[in-house]
């Protein structure tokens, strides 16, 4: 979905208020110390979450389904992580089961038809003592903006910006359904995170601020494999 406006949307997501100072703080605080581990940046998009993983110290390989991103990535991370052109809608074949140490889905999983099916296969290439950590639009957010009831699960074609013509295609589904797809693909919540604003962003962005401290636009987790 990305492929046409890949430019525009990584120039944005590189300083906006929600993606440098609201999600990419909280997942990469999920993630936690992640030197000398293997970490699989699951929809890497430009790269922005695989440069820091590298710049802690990890082993990163990953994916995303737009060439243009995964060419972005690649010159991002100066080619010292695995990254290919891959829809996760597919198996990851080619990443051996247990071979991972940390999965991070940062801002996609809304974006997926199957998502049990995707967890699974997070789930296969996880070693044991492994982690998945993701985030995703929170529910209410959803539900405020779309209206009708809080319980629809069904996919909504709207545009990710206000500002720009950026088409998507994403899943609105309560608290109930996310948490039940992570238990079906055999995950448990480890911790649960409604992130609140990095403090830099009441100085350059202080209108976002005051909206993200009053409530959250997403939902963050750290899950384990069930054991």
């Amino acid at each position: 979905m990305y492929e046409r406006f890949a430019h525009e949307y990584a120039a944005h997501a590189e300083t906006s208020a929600y993606n440098a100072l609201y999600d990419r703080p909280a997942v990469l605080g999920l993630a936690g110390d992640v030197s000398g581990r293997t970490v699989f940046d699951a929809a890497c998009g430009p790269g922005l979450y695989a440069r820091e993983l590298l710049d802690r110290g990890a082993r990163v390989l990953g994916c995303d389904a737009s060439p243009t991103f995964v060419a972005m990535a690649r010159e991002r991370t100066a080619g010292l992580a695995d990254l290919r052109v891959h829809d996760l809608a597919d198996p990851l074949t080619w990443v051996e089961e247990g071979s991972v140490d940390l999965v991070v889905l940062a801002l996609a999983l809304h974006y997926i038809d199957d998502r049990t099916a995707l967890l699974r296969e997070f789930r296969r290439i996880l070693a044991p003592a492994g982690a998945l950590v993701l985030s995703t639009e929170h529910p209410t957010t959803a539900w405020l903006r779309l209206g009708g009831s809080y319980f629809t699960t069904e996919p909504v074609e709207e545009s990710l910006s206000d500002e720009h013509d950026w088409p998507i295609r994403a899943w609105r589904r309560p608290l109930t359904v996310t948490c039940a797809e992570f238990r079906e693909a055999g995950f448990l919540i480890e911790e649960l995170l409604e992130p609140r604003p990095a403090p830099e962003m009441a100085d350059r962005y202080p209108d976002d601020h005051t909206k993200l401290t009053e409530f959250p636009a997403f939902i963050a987790f750290r899950l384990i494999p069930v054991r």
